[in-house]
């Protein structure tokens, strides 16, 4: 004759060992961080399928059957099996693990970005993101191997001696516009031109970030010499000056809606690209693979 089959499970070895250390369903529950009946429940459910009582229970509490007495001392040797095999889990996942050092330019943000790629995270758990929002030169450190990918606008007109050694994959093409605030006269333009700008205050990085030197070279492409120069490492106080009249900015169209700031195509129009940036070698590396996959297709 064959035996009883019982579907044990790690949980219901649990809530017995947790009642006969405490001796008490009440107290088990409260360590356990879960509810009195749901104990109750599982070990009512555990004693059918096995055909036996764990638990003698009276107005005083409850404590283990003989039979119950027996089955924890298996249970016990079963909990410390688990509890090495969860370290060995824990052990080899983390060997397992893959890290990504990402930038993430201000049109991530934008572009309502940010929260899809937490979401690319949840479903590849084994893929470890570390997020770095300020950077003064992304592309240098890329080089370095400061980080494997950067987030951004690349722009055409950047003098990078040794750009081919850069992988980019346009995300999504935005017009530059002037963005000022909603009570300056340029607000009130349907576009403006560079021959606008001169005299104006401009609010920029630092000098020695990539996009000051980018602004720069803009500006004197176009022969715009500006009023004065607010130099900031950080877009929020940068923004909060724009609506507050301070300087205007150049930047995409995106920007406008996310800071609430007003937003003046430049004329004649030209596009920066939110772009995927990373060293050629490194384009097939499987997590970048994977992710440029996903952003392709929710971009």
């Amino acid at each position: 004759m064959s035996g009883r089959r019982t579907d044990l499970n790690i949980t219901q070895l649990q809530y017995v060992l947790a009642v006969a250390d405490h001796g008490s369903i009440s107290k088990a529950a409260e360590a356990l961080f879960v509810s009195q009946p749901a104990i109750s429940l599982q070990i009512k459910k555990l004693e059918s399928e096995l055909g036996f009582s764990l638990l003698y229970r009276t107005a005083q509490g409850v404590s283990l059957t003989p039979a119950g007495e027996e089955f924890c001392d298996g249970a016990r040797l079963v909990q410390q099996s688990w509890a090495q095999l969860q370290e060995i889990n824990a052990r080899l996942s983390q060997q397992n693990r893959e890290h990504l050092r990402i930038y993430l330019g201000p049109r991530v943000f934008s572009n309502g970005l940010f929260p899809k790629i937490m979401a690319f995270f949840e479903r590849y758990p084994h893929i470890e993101p570390t997020f770095i929002q300020s950077s003064e030169n992304f592309l240098e450190d890329l080089k370095n191997g400061d980080l494997d990918l950067a987030l951004n606008y690349l722009s055409s007109s950047e003098t990078c001696p040794d750009l081919h050694r850069f992988f980019r994959c346009e995300l999504i093409r935005e017009p530059q516009c002037v963005l000022t605030s909603h009570g300056s006269p340029l607000s009130k333009q349907a576009h403006a031109s560079f021959e606008d700008l001169r005299g104006c205050a401009i609010i920029a990085a630092p000098q020695d970030f990539m996009e000051a030197q980018v602004l720069k070279r803009t500006l004197q492409k176009h022969g715009v010499v500006p009023g004065r120069t607010y130099r900031l490492d950080g877009v929020e106080t940068s923004m909060d000056m724009v609506r507050n009249g301070t300087g205007i900015i150049l930047g995409p169209k995106s920007f406008a809606e996310y800071y609430g700031v007003c937003a003046v195509p430049l004329w004649p129009p030209f596009e920066e690209s939110l772009s995927f940036v990373c060293l050629q070698e490194n384009k097939n590396h499987v997590g970048l693979k994977a992710l440029r996959k996903y952003l392709l297709e929710i971009c």
